[in-house]
């Protein structure tokens, strides 16, 4: 049987690569114009060629020229162009830098080099990753526009939001998902896996799916951690052997190297005054749970921060892992120790396995994996693409 080749621009470190890697596409080349998340990629996929390039600069002409790849090579084209400028999170900050009409930033437009690309290399299918709210921005016109774009392109768009913590993932985890396809290739979304009861009542949880397949309960925080290395506010010494090797969850016997070592456990030293309020804080709870004497000790504007500070619990998937953990990881305090989460603890409840290393400082790191697509995710979407492209 003939590998699936494919090609992913604004790459990243490489969740969806990794993803689609594991369900057996081979990934020939990238674009990325961060240049130590572009040496991120090219060390965990060395068979790739990884370009450090801003996209805008490279049109898919001279991306033939450097990788000699060709129209006919490619089968599937992937991405995920910046989402800065469509997040809730990103606008208000970006909008107070520039002081301008976000609807005018040109990195709304990125997008449209993810496109110049399926053009050129006409693949049988691709795939495009951003945030939900880019459908609802502007009016939902330029959601409109990009799928009149597909159209003209002669693929037939295909569109959903899906959360990662049905597909397996122990994350609670909303993306937009833009497939195209070919000619009379006929895609559907992968159907969720998991469950958790605040998906589904609390009576229903045994109902099976449409497939008549009962869904697995999706893995939690602990699940995910709760064998890697016991480490320590600050922590720099990256690689360590892992904290327990018995009784291991389903989960952690997926994720795990067969050398009983795994890198990147370093984490951040949190401020004194953080350390007094962290063991005040019980898991699943917040900043403005804490009283007002214990606020008063790492005191915040309360009526802007009000989820400051957030324990994880280890008994429910994590909140969403976002980029913001490369500047401050107030939001991640690990669920039972009093540090926020290591790079590798972030890592796997993003689901990378734990033989993928982050290159670069600790705050690149951090930002590599919030930026990530969930490689299990990625995964389940490559199955889906896999069937549509064998029309089985």
């Amino acid at each position: 049987m003939s590998t699936y080749q494919l090609i992913d621009l604004f790459a990243g470190a490489g969740g969806l690569s990794s993803g689609f890697s594991n369900a057996g596409f081979k990934v020939v080349a990238a674009v990325e114009n961060v240049e130590v998340f572009c040496k991120t990629h090219q060390y965990n996929f060395p068979k790739s060629i990884s370009l450090h390039r801003h996209i805008q600069d490279l049109p898919p002409e001279k991306f033939q020229k450097d990788t000699g790849l060709k129209r006919g090579d490619i089968d599937v084209v992937i991405g995920s162009p910046p989402c800065q400028t469509f997040s809730t999170i990103g606008h208000p900050k970006i909008r107070s830098l520039t002081n301008s009409d976000l609807h005018f930033d040109p990195r709304n437009y990125l997008y449209e080099y993810f496109f110049q690309y399926v053009k050129h290399y006409q693949p049988s299918m691709f795939l495009m990753e951003n945030v939900p709210t880019m459908k609802t921005k502007y009016g939902g016109s330029l959601f409109n526009n990009i799928l009149n774009l597909i159209r003209s392109l002669d693929y037939k768009p295909h569109e959903k939001i899906l959360n990662s913590v049905q597909y397996g993932v122990p994350q609670m985890r909303k993306r937009l998902f833009m497939v195209g396809a070919r000619g009379d290739i006929e895609y559907s979304f992968p159907k969720p896996t998991h469950y958790w009861s605040e998906d589904r009542v609390q009576t229903n949880l045994d109902k099976p799916d449409a497939c008549n397949m009962p869904l697995k309960r999706a893995p939690t925080v602990y699940d995910a951690i709760g064998d890697l290395p016991k480490i320590y506010d600050g922590c720099r010494e990256d690689e360590l052997p892992y904290s327990k090797n018995s009784d291991l969850t389903h989960y952690q016997k997926m994720m795990r190297n067969s050398n009983g070592l795994v890198r990147n456990n370093i984490c951040r030293m949190s401020n004194d005054r953080a350390k007094k309020v962290f063991p005040h804080m019980k898991q699943g709870s917040k900043y403005m749970d804490l009283p007002e004497g214990i606020r008063d000790i790492l005191p915040f504007r309360e009526d802007i921060f009000k989820d400051r500070l957030k324990r994880l619990d280890e008994s429910k998937p994590s909140w969403t892992i976002l980029a913001h953990i490369g500047i401050d990881g107030y939001m991640y305090i690990h669920p039972t120790e009093n540090r926020t989460l290591s790079v590798r603890e972030a890592a796997r409840i993003q689901s990378f396995h734990d033989s993928f290393v982050f290159l670069g400082n600790m705050r690149e790191q951090y930002k590599m994996v919030g930026n990530a697509v969930p490689p299990i995710l990625a995964e389940r979407l490559a199955d889906s693409i896999i069937v549509a492209l064998r029309g089985t």
